[in-house]
């Protein structure tokens, strides 16, 4: 991911992500690449995010919407990623948009690979959805609890 990027979505997120969102809110996860989509709703309902998920965007409250991508892998990242994790294989970004008044409301990003041990635990679309519906609580549902 490019560092202008990165500095935008985290800006935005600190920014955004401290108003929260109602609880039980109906929730439409648009169409992502790599059917990133489809991960981050199962992640909400294992980790029990407390909203309604809606199959059709007329429906929503909030849609949220992202991508996912592969990030380039060189042969110095395979020798060092077996040591210290490496760097991430896929990235991901998400977006959460209010649609009554079209507002921007939060923002994230994930990575795939874990620093210590990165080898041998799981990465994939799952991890990013996990990562992305973990960070998505913690700023929207659980503003005032200290974040880890």
């Amino acid at each position: 991911m490019r560092p202008a990027a990165l500095a935008l979505i985290l800006l935005t997120s600190s920014l955004c992500g401290q108003t929260g969102i109602e609880e039980n809110s109906r929730l439409f996860i648009a169409p992502m690449t790599s059917n990133l989509n489809e991960f981050i709703a199962a992640e909400a309902v294992k980790q029990k995010l407390p909203v309604t998920i809606v199959l059709e965007e007329k429906d929503a409250d909030y849609i949220l919407s992202g991508f996912s991508q592969r990030t380039e892998v060189k042969w110095y990242d395979v020798i060092s990623g077996s040591v210290v994790g490496g760097k991430d294989r896929l990235e991901a970004t998400a977006k959460l948009v209010r649609v009554k008044d079209k507002t921007f409301v939060w923002a994230g990003e994930s990575g795939d690979r874990s620093l210590i041990f990165g080898a041998f635990k799981r990465g994939g679309q799952r991890k990013l959805a996990e990562r992305i519906v973990r960070q998505m609580k913690l700023d929207l549902f659980q503003a005032d609890s200290p974040k880890k």
